[in-house]
């Protein structure tokens, strides 16, 4: 008892600041190829395909590790579960920048996957841990998308700096590689919430909340592959877009990503406000759904570049701001007996989304960049349906919880 009540008044800000910064960089690793795209396409001597091959491994690297990186979360801790995720990204921004041919490329971007999957199944049940209560959980998990904005805001603007000066474009990498050692050794020395995985009967909560994994589940990983697909190929090929139509050179063309990058940022606070407020997640889930799908529809329709700086705001702000984290935090919702490996689960989809999306759009690229969004905007409307059934069945959930 007198454990539980320590554990309560106990403050994590210091730990969950750290744990949210590591974020920073993985937004960073997300776009850090594509924002390299033409320097690194001559250093490892490749072809667009096979440049996108290598941004495919990432999701490769998060499939072959979240069921093991969610066992050793559930079983060995969340801090030592997270170190492992900061050690991984070292060799990934490292190997990517000394790789002389896209297959020692493709070896280092298997780590950033690596990462992203011990990072994802350690800091979001730790979260949960640490702030038990549903309403402040989901409205946490939400912001921790702020820190992945923080990250996508910047690396723009320092790659374009690196090409105006020319400036070893290097730079950033090293940049990344410092700044997680550094948080690295702090997180050592943070004391972490107790791991309640393993104390809980999994039957008993299961028959509690009546969640049923055929439908729920399965509906909230369609979700979570969409959602993670839709925000993914918009910065992967949103510059690309412009340069091919002829809407901005190269270095303003990456400035599409910082626009992005702030409507996440904004709209990160605002989805969360309004979540701890009350509203109901899986209805932001579905609204947030139309509004991307209907803007890049606008976008290939209408393709100016002032269109494009709107678009760019507007998917940020309704497709990664959050809602992939609202997911999860409906997933832990209802099935909350083995937080690590659940979050793996969910996260296992986002992981097939990585590994195969910019295969499959690379290739698209190469006949006509317009195929990649009139398929984004097919996505999107089968998201927003999927997201319908999903409100449909929380509502009932809602309803036979109460």
């Amino acid at each position: 008892m007198e454990n539980v009540v320590e554990t309560k008044k106990k403050s994590y800000l210091p730990l969950v600041s750290s744990l949210y910064f590591n974020y920073i960089f993985q937004g960073m690793a997300a776009i850090i190829i594509s924002q390299n795209i033409t320097i690194l396409t001559q250093q490892w001597q490749a072809t667009t395909a096979q440049v996108a091959l290598v941004i495919s491994a990432i999701g490769l690297g998060r499939i072959l590790s979240l069921y093991l990186s969610g066992y050793i979360s559930d079983r060995f801790g969340r801090k030592k579960t997270n170190l492992i995720g900061i050690a991984c990204y070292f060799v990934f921004f490292g190997g990517l920048l000394f790789a002389h041919s896209w297959q020692f490329a493709f070896v280092a971007a298997l780590f950033g996957g690596f990462s992203n999957a011990f990072l994802d199944t350690s800091t979001y049940p730790a979260i949960a841990e640490a702030y038990p209560k549903e309403k402040d959980t989901s409205s946490l998990s939400v912001l921790n998308r702020a820190f992945i904005s923080i990250g996508q805001f910047i690396l723009p603007i320092l790659t374009r700096m690196m090409i105006s000066q020319d400036l070893f474009f290097g730079i950033p990498f090293l940049l990344c590689i410092g700044f997680l050692l550094a948080n690295m050794v702090f997180l050592k020395f943070q004391d972490f919430p107790e791991n309640t995985s393993s104390n809980v009967k999994e039957t008993t909560i299961i028959e509690k909340t009546k969640a049923k994994f055929a439908i729920d589940g399965v509906t909230l990983l369609v979700f979570s592959f969409i959602c993670i697909s839709l925000f993914n190929i918009f910065i992967l090929w949103a510059p690309t877009f412009a340069q091919d139509l002829g809407l901005a050179s190269e270095a303003n063309s990456l400035l599409l990503i910082s626009v992005y990058s702030i409507g996440s940022f904004i709209c990160v606070f605002l989805n969360s406000a309004i979540v701890k407020k009350g509203a109901r997640i899986s209805l932001v889930m579905s609204f947030h759904t139309g509004v991307t799908t209907l803007s890049m529809l606008t976008m290939t329709l209408v393709p100016n570049f002032s269109v494009m700086l709107v678009v760019s705001f507007l998917v940020g702000g309704f497709a990664a701001a959050g809602i992939w984290q609202l997911g999860l935090a409906l997933c832990l919702e209802y099935f909350p007996e083995k937080k690590g490996r659940i979050t793996g689960m969910y996260s296992m989809a986002t992981s097939v989304s990585l590994m195969i999306m910019p295969f499959l759009t690379g290739f698209m690229v190469e006949s006509d960049i317009r195929y990649v969004f009139y398929f984004a905007i097919g996505l999107g409307v089968i998201g927003f349906l999927n997201t319908v059934l999903i409100a449909k069945r929380h509502a009932k959930f809602i309803k036979e919880r109460a």
